[in-house]
């Protein structure tokens, strides 16, 4: 187990580069906002609509895996190497989030290469935090003595496993509608809490 020093470092850290990375979305938009005397809100919704969209969902997604790191790591005093290499990974997997996003925007979502590289992206993330959560269940060491426990590494896989089918269904007509099969995460969670 590394130093707690060394372990709020590497949380701040990662917290600074998902910063860096949803402000990446925005930039593309800030573009959009050039004075021009005949440009209207509407019309830049209009024209620009999928931009837009492409934004914010990217912006949800990068929301939705901070919540699960944060979810890992807040009950966390201490960390592993592999916890460092798997939070690397999904460092770079948040980082790379508006590379996919820019694809989608730029051929208004119609590429049919951008959705598998968007979904792709977000599977890695999402593995990725699976990862953390099986390491975290096997080096209790470093989780906090009074922190509750919670099913983590069952949502993580649940979770796992929507995504990669949610990849697969990318490369038929559905492309990104598929993220949708991620919705099924927590009634699955709970019909196998039931079990």
């Amino acid at each position: 187990m590394e130093y707690e020093r060394g372990f709020d470092r590497l949380v701040n850290f990662s917290d600074a580069v998902v910063a860096i990375a949803a402000t990446l979305l925005i930039l593309p938009l800030v573009e959009l906002a050039e004075p021009d005397e005949s440009a209207q809100f509407v019309d830049i919704l209009r024209d620009h609509g999928v931009e837009l969209f492409a934004f914010v969902l990217s912006f949800l997604v990068i929301f939705s895996q901070w919540l699960s790191h944060h979810r890992v790591f807040r009950a966390l005093v201490g960390y592993t190497k592999g916890l460092m290499w798997v939070n690397f990974v999904w460092l770079l997997s948040i980082v790379f989030l508006p590379f996919p996003t820019k694809l989608i925007a730029e051929k208004s979502g119609y590429d049919a290469s951008a959705a598998p590289l968007y979904v792709a992206t977000i599977a890695v993330s999402v593995v990725s935090m699976f990862a953390a959560d099986v390491i975290v269940s096997r080096h209790p060491n470093i989780v906090a003595d009074d922190a509750p426990r919670h099913g983590g590494v069952r949502n993580g896989a649940i979770t796992s496993v929507l995504i990669l089918a949610a990849l697969g269904l990318t490369f038929t007509p559905l492309g990104l509608w598929s993220l949708l099969l991620l919705f099924l995460t927590a009634p699955i969670n709970r019909l196998l809490g039931r079990v």
